[in-house]
């Protein structure tokens, strides 16, 4: 089959588009028919087109697409997998790691009509270590649970009642360590959650927690090796009884000393790519931003490609620069290229903005307080403006200042004032003395002092040399 729904992505996508954007992460893409895990084949192949293949054994038996008899194809909004959509995640609080799921109101509503029950098993004909019922009194409408794990397995098998089909999960490997991306940048963090990274690609520039149950291989290994930075190394007991080595550690760049040890343990280290959201100001809400607007400024290391990076249609896209995109959001959207993820989606503010009295202010030069968000707008887009940065204002730019996700102040270009020419008249007698021999004058649209100024220099038939320039000028 030549195209699949990308789960991460929440859209449709070629076999082509994928080989481009994605590295082909366990269960990320679903077959349209029957929602079955789906895997890229013959990427590399001269001799067959790229496309998605069910892994054996994984179909439904009326699935359209499998058995080769093509004749729909679902609508993407309505794939929605039949197993659970899983997460798993290391909470460096409690030194714990845990499953997450996410079940959406019809599935919950499903399960919960039949009474079915969650169960996860450290082996496939195992007795479940953990179950627990489906329904609205254990998850909320599209939110993710998160569950402790008090067992140690490779892998966990995890299934429900309703069609106890077993899907394993790989989380820890004997012979490997687990990567975690941790999910904040503050390196003084020390409650950070961290995410299971599904793939096999790392990336240069992202903090990582490294777990490896049972070994400190990992640590004695990356410790002496160049480009590598470790901010701490720990040790601790979770998973039932199980002892756990891990460290927080980024890699710099790029070395062949380092590929080495990361293919050892099946992974890949490739640079990473960057995605920021750069107007409106937004808020964060699980792992995803809210946002109240429908235009988007993003800066972002790569083009979006619709469909392939981005789930929206090129139309919704605009290159403002080589770096700034413009995007006008509808549906919520997803970006992922390489390390780059971003969800975001738009929410009424529950306050109207029409109630806030939005101040006004003018400024040649500003510098950017401490306190609030700001933004320059300019023809080149919008920038996010960093506390201590000064800021010139042109004709064409100003700056917003935003509390919350709501807009305080406007500060514009302040236009130079022209001084008055009854003002200079008066500078320039009382510091400029040169004098020349006067000539009659036209004053009729001039001020009264400098009139009465005149009258005099018609009596000593001598006038101010700079004076005579100005009122010149002024008459041109």
């Amino acid at each position: 089959m030549l195209t699949a729904f990308d789960t991460l992505l929440q859209t449709v996508v070629t076999a082509n588009s994928a080989a481009i954007n994605g590295d082909n992460e366990a269960f990320r893409y679903e077959c349209l028919c029957c929602g079955e895990e789906v895997f890229l084949a013959a990427q590399d192949s001269n001799y067959m087109a790229t496309h998605f293949r069910h892994r054996s054994g994984n179909n439904d038996k009326d699935c359209e697409l499998y058995l080769g008899q093509y004749g729909i194809i679902q609508d993407s909004k309505n794939c929605r997998n039949k197993q659970e959509r899983i997460e798993f995640y290391y909470n460096n609080s409690t030194k714990c790691f845990y499953v997450s799921l996410n079940f959406s109101a019809e599935e919950i509503h499903e399960y919960e009509q039949v009474g079915a029950m969650l169960e996860i098993r450290e082996s496939r004909n195992a007795k479940p270590f953990f179950n627990t019922s489906i329904d609205h009194s254990t998850f909320s409408d599209g939110v993710p649970e998160r569950f402790v794990l008090d067992k140690n397995a490779t892998p966990y098998f995890v299934s429900n009642t309703l069609n106890n089909k077993k899907r394993e999960y790989y989380v820890f490997n004997y012979d490997s360590p687990s990567f975690f991306k941790i999910l904040s940048n503050d390196p003084d963090d020390e409650g950070f959650i961290a995410k299971l990274i599904r793939s096999k690609s790392i990336h240069t520039g992202v903090r990582y927690f490294i777990a490896w149950p049972g070994r400190n291989t990992a640590q004695i290994k990356l410790k002496s090796i160049p480009d590598v930075f470790v901010e701490n190394e720990t040790q601790f007991i979770t998973l039932g009884r199980t002892t756990v080595w891990g460290m927080v550690v980024s890699f710099k760049n790029k070395n062949p000393l380092l590929d080495s040890i990361l293919n050892d343990w099946g992974y890949n280290l490739d640079v990473s790519e960057s995605v920021s959201l750069l107007w409106p100001p937004a808020y964060e809400k699980g792992e995803k931003l809210v946002v109240s607007s429908s235009q988007l400024y993003l800066r972002s290391s790569f083009r979006f490609q619709e469909f392939g990076n981005i789930n929206i249609t090129e139309k919704c896209i605009t290159e403002i620069t080589n770096s700034i995109t413009k995007i006008s959001l509808h549906d919520p959207i997803h970006i992922l290229k390489k390390n780059a993820e971003l969800e975001i989606y738009k929410e009424f503010l529950s306050t109207p903005t029409q109630t806030i009295e939005v101040k006004e202010g003018q400024a040649t030069c500003f510098c950017v307080p401490q306190d609030n968000s700001f933004f320059l707008f300019s023809d080149f887009g919008v920038e996010k403006l960093s506390e201590g940065q000064k800021v010139y204002l042109t004709q064409n730019s100003y700056i917003a200042e935003y509390v919350d996700n709501l807009l305080v102040r406007t500060i514009s270009f302040l236009e130079p004032s022209i001084p008055d020419i009854e003002a200079i008249f008066y500078e320039i007698i009382s510091c400029y003395w040169i004098t020349k021999n006067y000539q009659d004058i036209f004053a009729e649209s001039l001020p009264q002092s400098i009139k009465e100024y005149l009258e005099t220099c018609k009596d000593t038939m001598r006038i101010n040399q700079a004076v005579e320039r100005l009122i010149k000028d002024e008459a041109k």
